[in-house]
């Protein structure tokens, strides 16, 4: 496939998001002509590469002439046409950004790795429900990692992070409400408002943040630490 020379258009990165500047490296367009109904249509597909973090994606343009609207032009007033194209991308744009420790939890257990980016895909595909399931299996695979039997309830899993020192009181509740939302979208045919949903990843990623990453991290730095020199007391006269 050739590709076009330096022209830039605005896109919408699925690493950076809306707005976004990329070069158009390949664009290839079928023309859809009048068929006697007295409309018209195009199909354009563009590979671009983002200007800022070099990501590669694809977007489609969809023309239908039954689209295309009369506008003011912002700066001269005059009338303008403004064609009506559907823009879609693929891979679609990230719905919330990823956590940078997340690779960090690759390190620690794949599962769980899998798990949460199986997670963020329902996100971005605006799946609910199934984000939300994919929350609490999150949370019942991080418990599982931290030494809470698998075959136990959540309401006992939660008291056993609370009795091993994992968790607190108050992280407790928080993780109950999670639980039971997660419940509710598997069992009781609940789908969560985006609002909602944004708080359980929120609760979600806090919990793995501090009970998988923060927990090494200072088991670590406490090794490098150095010892405390031991005071040496002066000779009494």
């Amino acid at each position: 496939m050739s590709s076009t020379s330096a022209e830039v258009i605005k896109g919408t990165c699925p690493n950076c998001g809306t707005g976004m500047r990329a070069f158009v490296r390949c664009r290839h367009t079928v023309e859809h002509p009048d068929d006697g109904d007295g409309t018209s249509a195009s199909d354009t597909g563009l590979i671009l590469e983002c200007c800022g973090c070099a990501t590669v994606y694809f977007r489609h343009d969809f023309w239908f002439s039954e689209w295309d609207e009369v506008v003011d032009h912002p700066i001269t007033g005059e009338p303008s046409l403004r064609p009506g194209i559907r823009h879609t991308y693929w891979p679609p744009p990230a719905a919330r950004r990823r956590p940078a420790w997340l690779d960090r939890v690759q390190e620690r257990d794949t599962k769980l790795t899998e798990l949460l980016h199986e997670m963020y895909s329902a996100l971005d595909g605006d799946l609910r429900v199934l984000a939300a399931i994919g929350v609490r299996t999150a949370f019942d695979r991080a418990t599982e990692l931290l030494g809470v039997e698998p075959a136990i309830s959540f309401d006992d899993k939660l008291r056993r992070l609370v009795d091993d020192g994992r968790i607190s009181g108050d992280e407790k509740k928080i993780l109950a409400v999670l639980v039971d939302a997660g419940g509710a979208a598997a069992h009781r045919s609940w789908r969560p408002r985006r609002d909602q949903l944004d708080t359980m990843l929120d609760a979600i990623e806090s919990f793995l943040h501090r009970a998988l990453i923060v927990k090494d991290g200072i088991a670590k730095l406490e090794a490098a630490v150095p010892a405390k020199q031991k005071r040496r007391h002066g000779k009494q006269h």
